[in-house]
């Protein structure tokens, strides 16, 4: 409860301003074990890296959310004292990669004045970088300019944020250190373009805002997503046909995602002409303030999930307005998840037969260039048809076999997507899970992707399904959400 407070305080009040940033910067240093996706019921080794943070208000250390991703054990020694002390994740955003983290030991923070958020900066002011990059212990710091402000990629969620793009150096280890402008935090360190030189990007107070604001009840629930795709207007002959008036406006909405706020506010073939308040133009950027423009998916995720926005469509020739209720995000409305964290991946073992949710996780399997290396029928939804359907939610993979009597013939399948259960269409993983337990047919017809069939005697399978259990060592048949 003490932490609900905190995070809801942190965003109405000023601490003063501090006299001295430097003694507001904390190195952290993380000890952490990553979940194994190929082998779900294992751990990777343990690993042990460090970044950076900065004390703010209510004895809160920000940082990112990859400084701190599946950590087992946590410290942190602020500037200028040797000694390290035991930290603890008060509130994480994956998709925001940002963390508020504490330490309960209250002498840490004497003598500490926190930092303030300041606001979101004009291109070209020129703003310093704090944090602690390898090659040694000290607090280091970099100067440079605020190069542009756009909504951009972030690498460790893969959602499409706003970010502020400096040219100032962001090296390993200055993960989670707070960009500074007159005393004031703007952002903090988050990522770099490793394909060129001092191009690094910074979380933005309105997304660090965001995420604050989002733990006020002591729950996180993350950045809205609408559920749909668009087409960008640049003809003019496209333009005429559909009944817009001007140049070079307007979206047409190609794709919605099931169950989601756009399905209830768009329809295939509408163009979209406003997003809460903001003209559209042809490219699909919204003006984000005078003079610079950004993606229309802005006006969504900047909102809080719940919100309700007006639109502006133009359907059948009509224009007419619209609304929607953003009250679900990303993750609830892909076929396949993007990057999870800190969670157990979901599995299940029947016959020795491995079964799991495709996700990101499970594409990274096959290494960095996983959209060059999988095989083409696992990564295209990912990457080009992931809105869900009434159909589909989730896509159920048959990953590989652990080898037994009662498998035996199918020890070559793998990576196959499981389309059918004795006839019954897989429309999600738990529904899947439910079809082999539940099922009351003496064999379980697996039918796959591929159009290969698999057959097995389903109490022989349940009788194996402990003993193939302890030959492989893995302590339990299934993890699920």
């Amino acid at each position: 409860m003490k932490y609900k407070i905190i995070l809801m305080v942190l965003l109405v009040t000023s601490a003063g301003m501090a006299d001295n940033i430097d003694q507001a910067m904390v190195k952290i240093y993380t000890n952490s074990v990553a979940y194994n996706y190929y082998l779900p019921w294992s751990t990777d080794a343990p690993m042990e890296s460090s970044g950076s943070g900065c004390v703010v208000y209510g004895n809160m250390i920000l940082t990112n959310a990859h400084v701190v991703t599946d950590e087992t054990y946590l410290q942190v020694r602020k500037e200028g004292d040797p000694r390290k002390y035991q930290a603890f994740v008060v509130a994480i955003s994956h998709e925001a990669d940002l963390a508020l983290i504490t330490v309960e030991d209250e002498s840490f923070f004497r003598g500490i004045h926190p930092l303030e958020l300041g606001e979101l900066p004009e291109a070209r002011e020129e703003v310093t970088v704090y944090g602690y990059p390898m090659g040694g212990d000290a607090l280091s710091t970099t100067q440079g300019v605020i190069s542009r402000i756009e909504s951009s990629r972030y690498t460790h969620s893969g959602l499409s944020l706003l970010t502020v793009q400096i040219d100032a150096a962001i090296n390993p280890g200055n993960s989670g250190g707070p960009a500074i402008i007159g005393n004031k935090i703007i952002g903090v360190a988050m990522q770099t373009m490793t394909q060129a030189d001092n191009i690094g990007y910074v979380i933005p107070v309105p997304v660090i805002e965001h995420f604050i604001e989002d733990m006020e009840d002591g729950r996180y629930d993350g950045f809205p997503s609408a559920g749909f795709s668009y087409q960008t207007i640049r003809n003019d002959a496209f333009s005429a046909m559909f009944g817009i008036e001007q140049e070079q406006t307007g979206v047409m909405i190609t794709k919605v995602a099931f169950d989601s706020p756009a399905g209830e506010a768009l329809e295939i073939g509408d163009i979209l002409m406003a997003i809460d308040g903001k003209s559209v133009a042809g490219d699909g950027t919204v003006e984000l303030r005078s003079g610079s423009r950004t993606r229309l998916d802005y006006m969504v995720n900047r909102r809080q999930i719940g919100a309700t926005i007006p639109l502006e469509i133009i359907r059948d020739g009509v224009q007419q307005s619209a609304e929607m209720t953003l009250n679900t995000t990303l993750h609830d409305l892909t076929v396949v998840s993007n990057k999870i964290y800190d969670t157990p991946p979901e599995y299940f073992i029947f016959g020795g037969v491995v079964f799991m949710p495709l996700s990101l996780n499970y594409l990274e399997s096959w290494g960095r260039d996983w959209y060059l290396n999988a095989v083409d029928y696992l990564s295209y939804p990912f990457l080009f048809d992931n809105w869900r359907t009434e159909a589909r939610e989730e896509i159920v993979v048959l990953t590989f076999m652990l080898p037994a009597e009662v498998n035996a013939g199918y020890e070559s399948l793998q990576n196959e997507i499981v389309v059918a259960v004795n006839g019954t269409p897989v429309r999600n993983f738990s529904q899947f899970v439910e079809l082999v337990d539940c099922g009351t047919e003496p064999f379980l017809e697996l039918t796959t992707n591929l159009a290969n069939t698999v057959v097995l005697d389903r109490e022989k399978a349940i009788a194996a399904n402990g003993e193939i259990m302890a030959r492989y060592g893995i302590i339990r048949d299934r993890v699920l959400q």
